[in-house]
């Protein structure tokens, strides 16, 4: 996809002070009326642009769950209305249907080129918090959209949004097949980046976003690949005959770990890309599977049953100092560290469903966020470690669903099936 240029940022109110609109663990239920109103053509016509920008910032911020959008019929100001300045636009009229955030923006498209303004307003201080004008082509629209939402929450919550970011997982193809593919966020851009007749499974991505580590059936042995995040690039890492599953990167990017037993047991692993083994991590009896590393590259928290049933532990970086973190369920598995490093996340069995669990780092604080809904499963957490992906078969099928951290708002963003999904970084 051609990337677009933001040309200059049109105007920053430094004045006005800064100000949290919506707290981040504000509740659910208490949310910021926004209104947003569609484009307006700058100099000529846009098309489905006009309607459709606006409707990605709507989808982006009712997905977030800190904002409740007023309906366009409770408007005030007169439809067709071109006013998108501080100067122009008429706020009594905004403040009037309590709106404390307002969207507006214009558009203008030339062959297929597009130049989109879009600002955000405080209608009760009557000046503008964020302007930004994008120009790229008609293939950008989403990524503009994406970009401005984030502006928005950055604005009105002091972080700044991960909407402009993708999810990899696992998608069914044929009979018991499952290959690797790319979607945006909210599930748009779907693109399978693996073959449609192998198995593979758990695909992560590196940290920059440019790669995908995944676990593919080669034979009669599980091997682990690498891929381009955009598909090409395929590289086979490891070739031992044994069980390699559930690699991840370390935060660096420079290596992969993962779960193996090319010695017989299953045991953590540390390797290169180029697919040499640098270190043999664990040693105990049973299983360990799913190592995923701190953020600062200090820990690493992985699933094991070497005490009779799988649990969650933690360790140092070489293997060193490991600590039980979980004591209840016969289940747990997949835990994911958030980006901030203030959280783990993972699922566990409880009264024979899975759901999704979070915790602090030392295992104190566990929380439940899925409960009576089918099986959910595998979580992973958005860049800005406010959310969470995760598998649901609370459908008809399995799919990839995401939900605020304390499990509020839960949306399918998937268009099918889906399981196993790793959220990558922003992209810049």
């Amino acid at each position: 996809m051609k990337k677009y240029i933001v040309l200059f940022v049109l105007f920053f109110c430094a004045h006005v002070q800064a100000r949290i609109y919506v707290p981040i663990d504000q509740p659910s239920d208490k949310k910021l009326p926004i209104a947003i109103t569609e484009l307006v053509p700058l100099g000529g016509g846009a098309g489905r642009y006009e309607k459709e920008i606006s409707e990605i910032i709507k989808n982006d911020l009712e997905i977030s769950a800190y904002f409740q959008f007023i309906p366009p019929e409770a408007f005030l100001e007169p439809k067709g209305s071109t006013a998108i300045t501080a100067e122009t636009i008429n706020f009594d009229l905004w403040s009037a249907i309590e709106a404390q955030g307002l969207i507006k923006g214009g558009i203008k498209k030339e062959g297929d080129r597009l130049t989109v303004q879009l600002k955000l307003f405080d209608p009760f201080l009557k000046q503008m918090l964020v302007g930004k004008q994008y120009v790229g082509s008609t293939k950008d629209a989403r990524a503009i959209a994406h970009r401005f939402a984030d502006e928005v929450m950055l604005a009105m919550t002091g972080l700044k949004g991960p909407f402009n970011s993708k999810i990899t997982y696992s998608v069914p193809t044929k009979k018991f097949y499952k290959a690797v593919a790319v979607m945006d966020y909210d599930g748009a851009n779907n693109n399978q980046i693996t073959d449609s007749k192998v198995l593979s499974l758990g695909p992560k991505f590196s940290p920059d976003g440019s790669r995908i580590a995944y676990t593919s059936m080669t034979g009669s042995s599980w091997e682990i690949f690498t891929i381009d995040a955009g598909g090409g690039g395929k590289r086979q890492l490891t070739k031992n005959g044994a069980t390699n599953i559930t690699p991840s990167f370390t935060p660096d990017g420079g290596s992969i770990i993962f779960s193996s037993t090319m010695k017989g047991d299953s045991d953590l692993y540390l390797m290169n890309l180029a697919g040499k083994v640098v270190a043999h991590l664990t040693h105990a009896h049973g299983i360990d599977v799913s190592p995923v590393y701190s953020p600062d590259g200090g820990r690493v928290v992985f699933s094991s049953d070497r005490g009779g049933k799988l649990h969650v532990y933690t360790m140092g970086a070489g293997g060193e100092g490991e600590v039980r973190l979980t004591f209840v369920g016969q289940f747990n598995d997949t835990p994911v560290w958030s980006p901030d490093g203030q959280k783990l996340a993972f699922c566990a069995r409880d009264s024979g469903a899975f759901d999704i669990f979070t915790m602090n780092p030392d295992g104190s604080m566990i929380q439940r966020l899925t409960a009576g809904e089918g099986n959910n499963e595998h979580p992973s957490w958005s860049p800005d470690s406010r959310y969470l992906a995760f598998h649901s078969t609370r459908g008809k099928d399995s799919a990839i669903y995401v939900m605020r951290f304390d499990g509020a708002n839960p949306v399918r963003v998937s268009k099918g099936s889906g399981m196993l999904p790793w959220w990558g970084p922003s992209l810049k």
